[in-house]
């Protein structure tokens, strides 16, 4: 999808504040936020990502010419061929992953299904909900947002071959997980310029090299002094190992770019309204840099990680206590027709 608009800004700018009004009892719509397995709900989902009462890092240029060094040295290091190395979070994932948990190159995929349709449809509602503060029919207008963007076309096309049972069982998770988002997710005040599909890139070692990220939703104007930014990953699926270190990612190549670092990072599934964020402190950027670094080695690599085994920094194979996010409570699959289930949601 192309970028959309931002918010405009009104009666000025300011970063986004740490502290918030006291919130009311439950969600907006009145649905209790309270109980351990609640999804946060409004201001209590603001406050989660504002990460009230936790200190804002400042901006460290030494910081950040430690972390570019370690990139720097790894792009040197890996003999990769002429020609720009691109590094995102996905080619990063697959290039450390295990055979058994890597997953298809970019676009190599042919498989087009429930999931990733339910995915980008959801994606496209949730950046309206954003942008334009409501959303009408849920499977009519995400895909009016598809069908202008002609990357989708092929989708699109699966998504209108579909017959009227499938058709209902992917409009029905859509409509379900949009129904979430309408309860949950909070208005954003303009002032804090919510912002979606913003795309952040970092060039290393003069052009050898390029970061590359496309954040779902940031929020808050970027400072020079102290962190005044939030970026929040949105997904349709269920929580994978990997989408801390996808985090950590994000906010490394954010602090690479700007003067000051991001203060939060975050993972927002509309499947469940569940929410993980870590706030970003100068560890966190440490182990983003240095996966980044073996990540680069392996992409340099036509092979990248050959082992059959486990491989060090495979987030599937990590240890239970290494992986970032908490167990996610399960919903049935869509079911496109009697007795033919679709794989879960998983985009």
């Amino acid at each position: 999808m192309p970028a959309s608009k931002v918010v405009p800004a009104t009666g000025g700018r300011e970063a986004w504040p740490a502290t918030s009004p006291p919130a009311p009892a439950g969600g907006p719509d009145g649905v209790p936020t309270d109980g351990p397995t609640a999804p946060p709900t409004g201001r209590e989902l603001l406050d989660r990502l504002r990460l009230v009462d936790h200190p804002r890092p400042a901006g460290d240029p030494e910081l950040v010419a430690h972390l570019r060094g370690l990139l720097e040295t790894a792009v040197a290091s890996s003999g990769a061929p002429a020609g720009r190395l691109l590094v995102t979070r996905d080619r990063l994932s697959r290039s450390l992953a295990c055979p058994r948990h890597r997953r298809p190159p970019d676009g190599a995929d042919p498989t087009v299904g429930p999931s990733l349709a339910c995915g980008a449809l959801v994606g496209a509602l949730f950046r309206q909900l954003v942008t334009v503060g409501q959303i009408g029919e849920a499977m009519a207008d995400g895909l009016d947002a598809l069908r202008v963007d002609d990357r989708q076309a092929a989708l699109v096309a699966w998504i209108d071959q579909l017959a009227p049972p499938e058709r209902a069982g992917l409009a029905a998770e859509v409509a379900r997980q949009v129904d979430g988002l309408r309860r949950r997710w909070p208005g954003l005040d303009p002032r804090w310029l919510p912002r979606t599909q913003e795309s952040i890139r970092v060039v290393l070692a003069g052009g050898a090299a390029e970061l590359s990220a496309r954040i779902d939703l940031a929020l808050g104007r970027p400072a020079e002094v102290s962190a005044s930014v939030a970026l929040v990953d949105v997904t349709s699926g269920l929580r994978r190992p990997e989408h801390g270190a996808d985090r950590g990612f994000l906010a490394l190549v954010e602090a690479l770019r700007s003067p000051a670092p991001p203060f939060a990072v975050a993972t927002y599934y509309t499947r469940t309204g569940d929410l993980d964020v870590d706030p970003v402190t100068p560890a966190l950027l440490e182990r983003a840099a240095r996966r980044c670094a073996s990540g680069i080695a392996a992409l340099a690599d036509a092979d990248g990680a050959s082992s059959a085994g486990a491989v060090p920094a495979c987030a599937t194979c990590a240890p239970e206590p290494a992986r970032h996010g908490a167990r996610d409570r399960t919903r049935p699959p869509i079911v496109l027709s009697p007795g033919r289930p679709a794989a879960m949601v998983a985009a």
